[in-house]
């Protein structure tokens, strides 16, 4: 069952809390809302946390409040927050469920009219800001504004992943980090299930589209990711979290049959098979020219 986001102010006391601060515990409740609210959770993220951070707070903090969920982290994080304490709008360091529970925590806590997820290591486009803030203030359109996501190898741009909305009903075809939902959304769908370890994005924006969430996507890249390659860890499981997503709101849907999971499992492991054969052209073609969400070499035109 996805989680119902009741807001609050700050968490509740937790046992093995490590830390708690920001700006919001400085007592200063008249500070209007914000536009936009953005959420990372961390689990000793190391270095990799700073990136992220510059990107949220190169912007204004009265247009965008920011979030920061640590699971308990051991490598040096709870340091780095309290050394940002005064440019956060808060923070926590406690143990958590996983990744599910960690971000209906910051969610509950958002004022902003917009909220955006961005995990510890990925990063925001300096004009994402402006692009977010297209989006409509009330009214039935815009309930997700989702864009391209861009993958890096090292300081080197390697593809651009676009977001297809329309497509979710297949598989997964918006780039999460790069989608912001209003919070709205959240109040009146509630926020992710925490039985999901691994398609908890896909079950949220599948179940957005199926109770008629609209979406509006823009060609933009929004957000950066280092790239984690072809052989992504557990893609079975989740692929069979995405078909338990398809199963709860789409019954007696050929895509939430067995057989179409049996195809997805059966071409993962064809891209898998054409990868370690060394036919690295093919892979890059289908996913450029017939592959539902196509994936562009950043040197393409």
């Amino acid at each position: 069952m996805p989680a119902v986001i009741t807001p609050r102010y700050r968490l509740d006391p937790h046992p093995d809390r490590q830390g708690e601060g920001g700006l919001r515990l400085a007592g200063d409740d008249r500070r209007p809302a914000p536009l936009l609210s953005v959420v990372t959770v961390t689990l000793d993220p190391g270095p990799a946390l700073a990136r992220t951070m510059r990107s949220v707070l190169q912007w204004d903090p009265a247009q965008v409040e920011y979030i920061v969920i640590d699971g308990g982290s051991t490598d040096g994080t709870l340091r780095t927050l309290r050394e940002m304490d005064s440019h956060l709008e808060y923070w926590v360091s406690e143990p958590d469920s996983g990744i599910s529970q960690a971000f209906n925590k910051g969610i509950s806590l958002c004022r902003g009219r917009i909220i955006g997820l961005l995990n510890a290591g990925d990063w925001y486009e300096a004009g994402t800001l402006e692009t977010v803030a297209s989006l409509p203030a009330d009214g039935p359109d815009g309930g997700v504004l989702c864009g391209d996501l861009q993958f890096w190898q090292g300081e080197q741009p390697a593809c651009r992943c676009e977001s297809r909305p329309e497509l979710l009903a297949t598989d997964m075809t918006v780039t999460h980090p790069s989608c912001f939902v209003r919070r709205s959304v959240y109040l009146e769908h509630g926020g992710f299930d925490e039985s999901f370890r691994l398609a908890m994005d896909y079950e949220l924006l599948l179940r957005f589209r199926c109770r008629g969430v609209s979406f509006l996507r823009t060609g933009r890249v929004l957000t950066n990711m280092q790239h984690q390659g072809l052989a992504e860890r557990a893609w079975k499981e989740a692929l069979v979290e995405t078909h338990r997503a398809r199963q709860m709101h789409m019954p007696g849907s050929f895509r939430a049959s067995r057989p179409y999971l049996r195809y997805l499992v059966a071409r993962r492991r064809i891209r898998f098979l054409l990868q370690d054969m060394g036919l690295h052209g093919v892979v890059r073609l289908y996913r450029e020219r017939i592959a539902a969400v196509r994936k562009t070499r950043s040197s393409d035109p």
